[in-house]
């Protein structure tokens, strides 16, 4: 090497720390028997190989979406929020030079943009939205302690155009509703309160749920977001984050419900239900909703669950209808609830599976809910 010249070693890939968790099938046979099988160094990351003992192929447990990139598919989702977030794409290769350090070409953020342009439907309301926010303050957030610590955030170019909308001015009140949760939210009734995920389901009519499954924006997005996460903690974080930022329907994540004892009893004669059981009438009921949308004419209200085929929680989404109903003043005949993973969506009405006892009151025969 030449006196006075610096040798530079180049910057070590970063491990792909999705490629390294067991997939749970064979992506060729579908068996479960695998193994760990070596690594593949790529240009800017090192994958996890894997082996199946059944049909001996070897394979990286990968979406479509990552093969034969040259970037980490995180780098590219990342280039892409920042992107419908309103930053222009000369500050958008910026901000991934600061957060990843690597050289974006702004042509390369253009071709990742229009790849994905499917499952980020808010590209087409991006300008609108920037005439009302600039990008720094499209999404508001404010974390709520309420026994552990929730982000709760709200799209605030959606709102206004949900406002201004007229297939969806009935839910006025519900921009209302997420625009004072910050100002307005009784943080003392999280510290004591009965957690909605864990009442008793005795107010549902389970012979009446009629559960819908299907294949939708939700599942193709986590099935898209997912991979990159490396820490399962904080799959539903990340998902949040990109469907606020990147859909046209996700107007508000970790939105905080409460009902006292007064608003349960209110409830509880309007639908002619029995919500919580004689010794824990006195108790607030509490929780966050993990998603929620507008769309079609309804708002959609999203839990995200891992394990989807097998934890059903219609209870939980049916007290959060509920209270969101009574909290908003929007009809729970206009509410739907729905839990996905990457495979399945499953959604249902919850004002057809209340177990209602005795017969309406004239008075609430005209209310819809």
């Amino acid at each position: 090497m030449p006196t006075g010249m610096v040798h530079k070693t180049p910057p070590r890939p970063h491990r792909a720390e999705h490629t390294a968790k067991r997939p749970g099938r064979c992506p060729h046979c579908s068996a479960r028997r695998l193994v760990r099988k070596g690594t593949r160094r790529k240009k800017l990351e090192l994958v996890q190989l894997w082996q199946c003992q059944h049909c001996k192929r070897v394979f990286t447990p990968a979406p479509v979406e990552l093969r034969n990139k040259t970037y980490p598919l995180r780098i590219i989702l990342d280039g892409v929020t920042f992107y419908n977030l309103g930053f222009s794409l000369a500050q958008t290769a910026a901000k991934l030079k600061s957060r990843h350090g690597r050289r974006i070409a702004t042509s390369t953020l253009s071709s990742w943009i229009n790849e994905h342009a499917e499952v980020t439907t808010y590209r087409r309301l991006r300008t609108q939205g920037k005439r009302k926010f600039i990008a720094q303050q499209t999404i508001r957030t404010v974390k709520l302690y309420h026994k552990q610590v929730y982000h709760f955030s709200y799209h605030r170019p959606k709102l206004g155009l949900l406002r201004n909308d007229k297939e969806h001015q009935q839910f006025s009140p519900l921009v209302d509703y997420l625009e004072s949760v910050p100002r307005d939210c009784p943080h003392e009734l999280f510290r004591d309160s009965s957690r909605a995920s864990q009442l008793a389901n005795d107010f549902i009519d389970s012979s009446r749920l009629i559960v819908s499954r299907k294949e939708n924006f939700a599942t193709r997005t986590a099935a898209l977001v997912l991979p990159t996460v490396g820490d399962n903690r904080l799959r539903h974080e990340t998902l949040q984050r990109f469907m606020l930022a990147n859909d046209s329907v996700t107007i508000a994540v970790e939105v905080p419900i409460w009902l006292t004892p007064e608003d349960i009893a209110k409830i509880e004669k309007r639908h002619r239900i029995r919500l919580s059981a004689s010794e824990s009438r006195s108790q607030p009921i509490t929780g966050h909703i993990d998603f929620l949308q507008v769309r079609n004419g309804a708002v959609h209200i999203l839990d995200y669950k891992p394990d989807a085929r097998t934890n059903r929680p219609i209870a939980q989404l049916t007290i959060y209808a509920l209270a969101l109903s009574h909290l908003a003043g929007i009809h729970l005949f206009d509410i739907k609830c729905a839990w996905f993973n990457e495979e399945e969506y499953c959604e249902f009405f919850p004002r057809k599976i209340l177990a209602r006892r005795g017969p309406r009151p004239k008075t609430e025969r005209l209310y819809r809910g």
